[in-house]
């Protein structure tokens, strides 16, 4: 359906829906849990080791989910097989199979020496698990706890460039589209990182709280005062940074204005939820809600709602803008099949089916947590 100035035929549909708009919003909560270890691993706040742990499993199991989503957007998703093995320098795709395979990479050795000591306790133990978990300690049953904990400080500090220039690679390749008006500008990748940063600490702070609930363990607001702050404060920063590249388009695009405000006004809902969501989390990080548990969810819960919203502002109204510039096609989104509403439901339930794995393997504490608790 085209929404036009005067007579015209649309002259191209919108390719990326909800499985593209999905695929960023993963990578950014890889990307925004890194800020986590940074707080633990390099600045010393010892007191969220329990929520970077938290962080780390969800960040694996979004690492092997995020790939699927634009693989389920082709036509012929085997031909993505193809990539490793006849790759394409000229292409964009294999430098995000690269990127792809070296955070993967950093972050399964991370992983070996953050858990190795939870794999031999529970290698003790037997059972399916048991044996899983004696598996993954590739038979090195004898544990340096401080050689094991500089590895991992060395692993996560490195995990996070990688991380973040991993999912900005996804706005460096919409902004070097520059006939898409919206796209064409270099403000948009600094946007993806700040919204990371709120997604993603938003997302393991959620999931940190639920896991406490459900294991009857306190949660206590102050000792997650700082990540609240640094989530509200980026919150703030992005608000700042969509303020000035509207501006910018605005000023730069001055004749496809009117086709961009068709486009804004036809997603207007999604960019009130962005805005207000953020400009909520930004007021309320800073207020009493950082004191309470039910705060810190709301926060969390509506800090990932916007920032969903700002992953859909950014895929979806620069493509409606008729190439012709005459008007605006409006994307089909279907329930179920191919870039369907049930497809990225699938995606999110798979994440939490390996994240509720990764934790069975390697538990929610760690050995030595077990040990002080005993």
């Amino acid at each position: 359906m085209i929404e036009a100035v005067g007579p015209t035929l649309p002259n191209h549909i919108v390719e990326w829906t909800v499985l593209i708009v999905t695929y960023p919003f993963f990578t950014g909560i890889v990307a925004g849990a890194t800020v986590v270890s940074a707080l633990v691993y390099l600045f010393g706040l010892k007191k969220l080791e329990q929520m970077e742990r938290v962080g780390h499993f969800l960040a694996i199991a979004l690492m092997l989910v995020a790939p699927l989503a634009p693989m389920f957007d082709l036509t012929m998703p085997a031909r993505a097989f193809k990539v490793p093995f006849y790759p394409n320098p000229s292409s964009p795709i294999i430098l995000f199979f690269i990127l792809w395979t070296i955070l993967l990479i950093v972050m399964f050795l991370k992983s070996y020496f953050l858990f190795r000591r939870d794999f031999v306790e529970r290698a003790k133990e037997g059972g399916l698990f048991g044996s899983i978990a004696n598996f993954l300690t590739f038979g090195a049953k004898n544990i340096n706890p401080e050689e094991d904990d500089k590895k991992v400080k060395f692993w996560a500090t490195v995990s996070i460039p990688v991380a973040m220039f991993f999912h900005a690679y996804v706005g460096f390749l919409m902004s070097a589209m520059h006939s898409m008006p919206l796209w064409g500008t270099s403000i948009l990748l600094l946007v993806f990182l700040i919204s990371a940063v709120v997604s993603g600490i938003g997302a393991v702070l959620l999931l940190y709280v639920i896991g406490q609930r459900m294991l009857g363990e306190e949660v206590k607001p102050e000792e997650l005062k700082v990540p609240v702050l640094v989530m509200s404060a980026f919150a703030g920063f992005d608000l700042f940074v969509l303020f000035i590249e509207y501006v910018s388009e605005w000023y730069w695009n001055t004749a496809e204005w009117p086709l961009i405000a068709m486009a804004i006004k036809a997603n207007l809902l999604a960019y009130l939820i962005e805005v207000l969501g953020l400009f909520f989390v930004l007021i309320g990080g800073f207020s009493g809600l950082r004191n309470s548990v039910g705060g810190i969810t709301l926060l969390s819960v509506v800090s990932l709602i916007a920032v969903y919203a700002a992953r859909w502002t950014m895929v979806i109204p620069a493509q409606m803008i008729d190439k012709g510039h005459r008007g605006i096609v409006y994307p089909h989104i279907k329930l179920v099949g191919r870039e369907g509403i049930s497809e990225v439901i699938a995606l999110f339930f798979l994440v939490f089916f390996l994240f509720f794995l990764f934790v069975s393997i390697a538990g929610y504490k760690s050995a030595h947590q077990h040990k002080e608790v005993a």
